[in-house]
């Protein structure tokens, strides 16, 4: 088996992946960007597939919240 590196182009930091029966999930960490904290699937290790995101909704994220906090000071 031959496989190009790296497996996913891009910018994809801080990448955690665990397995569950015979599949594969990884999540990396988008810090600013949103929707946040993509995951993907495979089989193989060797063939992702993006299936969505951790945090997808406005209120999943606290940005709001520390903008706030940092402009008062």
């Amino acid at each position: 088996m031959s496989f190009t590196n790296p497996i996913l182009t891009g910018f994809h930091p801080d990448p955690s992946i665990c397995r569950v029966d015979d599949n594969y999930y990884l999540i990396t960490s988008t810090c600013e960007y949103f929707p946040g904290v993509p995951i993907y699937h495979s089989k193989d290790l060797t063939n992702w597939r993006h299936i969505g995101y951790c945090l997808s909704r406005s209120g999943s994220v606290l940005r709001q919240r520390w903008q706030s906090v940092f402009l008062q000071a």
